[in-house]
């Protein structure tokens, strides 16, 4: 799967498929706050090369990775959870913007990886679902939100709708304090 997510075609294709297919906002100019869930840093760190390549007029600010390798992942975190900012609109994660964070700018969900357990494909979704008011313009409330998902995740979950059981690795910091 990793070979079909991890090449140049398939993350260029993706893209193109979000930028003209994703909600917008500031009429229908700029694509909507985003976040794009990616498989691991290389392939989060390899969707954003592709972003600076296929979009270069947004001077590499537009889309930011946001994992637990990022230094000052916190500040960009911050800057993307501001309503009126801009920079970045696209935040590719890995993991950490998965559940527990509230952005109701949110318009468009990309699961470009496969989840097995299905509460945390369902707090994924949660990421959209967060009412904004006046966010296409004064009075024009957020109502709605895409998710794109490029590797089956509905299709699996209504296959096995209870997902499988997934074995949760304890952060090298929490082994480390225990020992």
């Amino acid at each position: 799967m990793n070979k079909k997510l991890f090449n140049q075609d398939t993350v260029d294709k993706m893209l193109k498929h979000l930028m003209e297919h994703g909600l917008k906002v500031q009429g229908g100019d700029l694509l909507g706050k985003t976040i794009i869930f990616a498989v691991n840093q290389n392939h989060a760190e390899f969707i954003a090369q592709r972003i600076d390549a296929n979009y270069p007029q947004y001077d590499g600010k537009f889309a930011r990775v946001i994992t637990h390798a990022t230094k000052y992942a916190q500040s960009l975190i911050d800057d993307f959870s501001k309503k009126d900012s801009s920079e970045p609109q696209i935040a590719i994660s890995v993991d950490m913007l998965d559940t527990g964070i509230d952005v109701p700018e949110v318009l468009n969900l990309v699961f470009f990886k496969a989840v097995c357990s299905k509460i945390k494909f369902m707090q994924m979704i949660g990421r959209g679902t967060r009412l904004c008011e006046d966010l296409f313009a004064p009075g024009h409330h957020k109502s709605e939100f895409y998710i794109f998902d490029y590797c089956c995740n509905f299709e699996y979950f209504n296959e096995n709708p209870a997902g499988v059981d997934t074995t949760s690795v304890e952060p090298i910091s929490q082994r480390l304090f225990k020992a």
